[in-house]
């Protein structure tokens, strides 16, 4: 369908030395004027067809261009001449686009040869798709049907309705009646997706197995590969969507003008003094912008319903609402305009038409998606989602915003100070490095908590009862806003300086099922408090999370054992974990006994039945273990001189051993023995360690017998919190 003409001739020119190397698009720029390369050796000069948006050669002596139209070829070294009417499509027979296009609900018939190149290129079908879908038999790609559907729509909207805005207004009466007759799968998968299209939906459902079927039945939420394949779809349609804007007439989309806005000051003869801003209102965040952001004259686009209103340098222009390529034309100079080769601003809809789509990654940076998560495959949905868009390769490209920017996306709450600062000190060594990884890392955190609200909670918690207990709903809610919690913390939204101070997490858990497991690393939160609102909650590999705490309190959240995630913390100085039905094997028992930076350990009721040695922790200062189902005292307390709490009562202890009467009776210290079966042996021992003491004992030793001395320092290890300042 492309043909090449055997030769250009007096079109062509001998390639000079001093040629620099070609933008992005191809363009050889020289004295204001563009050239492209057919060969090696040889250039043609071009301009910019103002009725195709194409590049067309010409001669330099021509005022109005004679010369064929140009494309770039298959590897895009080379530009081609084409023979009028001609087209570039992938390297596939029409027999093939024909069979596809008719999967997908369409016809090839129905569309021009452009428009079929188009939606090809929006929903990324290329040569490995197209060959992998035709020979397994498989369906069209859920995005190529949908876009079949919606530039169908587009084109019988355009034959009927002779205004924008009916248009557009005929257009999304149709789209939203369409998405709105849909099955009981659909309502279920936008319960927790709710903008997931019906085609997504239904190709989901297709690839689901038996044992998915039966969980979605019986079970609230979704199944985690259910959940993914949901998010990816509706990244990917979101992208197409953006694409999808630029070609359809009925369609007005904010992520597409963003996209459109980036297309045109990539344009080789844009000029960069030209700053061109698009906000939500006046003193909005910048949504994208092009020109250097340093220009004496600043042009600011408010989005106003479909269009926008323009405030140029600090002054707001009379309220006039247009659209974004009359706006963009209305703001450049004749000269600029003559630059650019277009005469009015449906000439620069259609340059940017005729343009390539840009990679996938830098489609997702302007629309402000981070990259996919590493952790989430896309092979199971790769005949659904169909790939890449065209031009996006693999890889991951570099981002086209500024260190700066990307450090702004990341970390909004950043002063310019702040982010200069960071920039200075985080970026020095691998800047595009470290930002990429970090990106991924918040993109994974966010993909790995919609899909742990997704998955619901769990069957055996309850959803009604006499105590009130939040009902599946509002199990949703609570996941979704502690997920919103993370997410915050992540971005430090909560620091008001970057670097300086500790960073607090408090939460009250009020959902039941386990808490996820994520692969951030929130290394900077010092210390976490986890509270429980109602029963059913499990601590699961939450804590692996958070190497860096130094504090760290857990009640009511169940972990029958111990979180290896808490022998990460190599800060940690505070550990409690109460009511949490935790048992100590023997093996967590000895690793709990090297975490030698405690200096407060409260275990207190949990079913421990292992005591851990403490003789290694020489700083720690209290030590809660009441409750614990305890049939010894922990060994090693006569190595602790700077204990002041030994707080065992409730348990199941007869034998006290010889360390307890080891201690000096000068170390001031309080040592809770009461509600538990002490032998009359025991008791002797300890009221003739007590009445042979010295006279400065400060040592108290509080059985059914005998009572402490001080009833608020009894009170203190009943409650499990300090009672004296720390040892450090």
């Amino acid at each position: 369908m492309l043909t090449a003409k055997s030769s250009l001739g007096t079109y062509g020119l001998p390639t000079p030395e001093y040629f620099g190397q070609a933008d992005a698009q191809g363009i050889l720029s020289l004295k204001q004027r563009q050239y492209v390369a057919v060969t090696d050796d040889i250039i043609v000069q071009v301009v910019v067809d103002a009725e195709t948006g194409l590049f067309r050669a010409k001669q330099a002596r021509e005022l109005k261009p004679s010369g064929p139209l140009m494309t770039r070829d298959s590897e895009g070294r080379y530009w081609l001449a084409l023979e009028s009417g001609d087209v570039i499509l992938p390297n596939s027979s029409v027999a093939q686009i024909a069979e596809l296009f008719r999967r997908a609900g369409g016809s090839v018939t129905q569309f021009s040869d452009i428009t079929v190149a188009r939606v090809l290129a929006v929903t990324g079908v290329d040569v490995p798709v197209l060959s992998d879908v035709l020979a397994r038999k498989l369906p069209a790609p859920f995005l190529l049907e949908d876009s079949v559907r919606r530039f169908e729509l587009d084109q019988q909207i355009q034959a009927i309705a002779r205004t924008a805005d009916e248009r557009l207004t005929r257009f999304k009466s149709i789209e939203d009646a369409f998405e709105a007759d849909c099955d009981e799968v659909t309502l279920r998968m936008r319960r927790f997706f709710p903008e997931l299209p019906k085609t997504a939906a239904q190709a989901i459902w297709r690839d689901t197995s038996a044992a998915e079927r039966l969980h979605m039945h019986n079970q609230p939420g979704l199944p985690r590969s259910v959940a993914e394949q949901a998010l990816l779809a509706l990244r990917d349609v979101r992208l197409a969507r953006a694409c999808e804007g630029i070609y359809l007439d009925s369609v007005s989309s904010l992520d597409s003008d963003l996209l459109v806005l980036q297309m045109i000051g990539r344009l080789a003869a844009w000029p960069p003094t030209v700053r061109v801003e698009i906000r939500q209102r006046v003193d909005g965040d910048v949504l994208s912008a092009i020109g250097d952001a340093r220009s004496a004259t600043r042009h600011v686009l408010i989005r106003q319903q479909e269009g926008y209103v323009t405030q140029h340098s600090g002054e707001r222009l009379p309220f006039q609402v247009k659209d974004l390529y009359s706006v963009v034309w209305g703001l450049l100079l004749p000269h600029q305009r003559q630059l650019l080769g277009i005469s009015d601003a449906p000439a620069m809809r259609r340059l940017i038409r005729a343009q390539p789509l840009p990679s996938r990654q830098a489609v997702s940076e302007w629309l402000g998606l981070g990259p996919l998560p590493s952790d989430v495959t896309r092979a199971t949905a790769q005949h659904r989602q169909a790939g890449q868009l065209r031009g996006g390769g693999g890889g991951d490209p570099e981002s086209p915003k500024s260190f700066e920017d990307r450090v702004r996306d990341l970390y909004p709450q950043l002063s310019d100070e702040e982010v200069s600062s960071f920039v200075a000190e985080r970026l020095k060594s691998n800047p595009a490095g470290v930002l990429t990884r970090l990106e991924k890392e918040f993109a994974t955190l966010r993909d790995e908590l919609a899909i742990w609200n997704a998955n619901g909670a769990s069957p055996h918690a309850q959803t009604s009862g006499p105590e009130g207990a939040p009902a599946a709903a509002g199990q949703r809610q609570a996941r979704e806003q502690f997920s919103a919690k993370l997410q915050d913390i992540w971005q430090r939204k909560s620091v008001s300086k970057w670097g300086y101070g500790d960073f607090h997490f408090s939460y009250h858990v009020d959902f039941s099922d386990e808490l996820p497991t994520l692969s951030a690393r929130f290394e900077y939160v010092t210390e976490l408090i986890l509270t429980v609102k109602q029963p059913g909650a499990r601590i699961g590999e939450f804590l692996d999370s958070f190497p860096g705490i130094q504090y760290l309190m857990v009640t009511g959240v169940k972990m029958e054992a111990f979180p290896l995630g808490i022998f990460q913390m190599r800060q940690l100085r505070q550990l409690t974990l109460g009511e949490c039905s935790l048992k100590l094997s023997e093996a967590t028992a000895e690793g709990l006994s090297r975490i030698e930076t405690l200096n407060l350990l409260n275990l207190a009721k949990n079913p421990l039945t292992v005591a851990p040695h403490v003789g290694y922790m020489t700083g720690l200062a209290e030590l809660m273990l009441y409750d614990a189902n305890l049939s010894s005292i922990p060994t090693g307390i006569d190595r602790l001189k700077e204990l002041q709490v030994l707080a065992l009562q409730g348990n199941n202890i007869s034998d006290v051993g010889n360390e307890l009467f080891e201690i000096p009776d000068t170390q001031d210290l309080y040592v809770g023995l009461f509600n538990n079966p002490l032998s009359s042996v025991t008791r002797q021992r300890i009221n003739h360690y007590l009445e042979n003491s010295s006279l400065d004992r400060k040592l108290e030793i509080q059985t059914e017998d005998v009572v402490s001395d001080s009833d608020s320092e009894s009170e203190s290890s009943e409650s499990g919190f300090s009672t004296g300042s720390d040892s450090d």
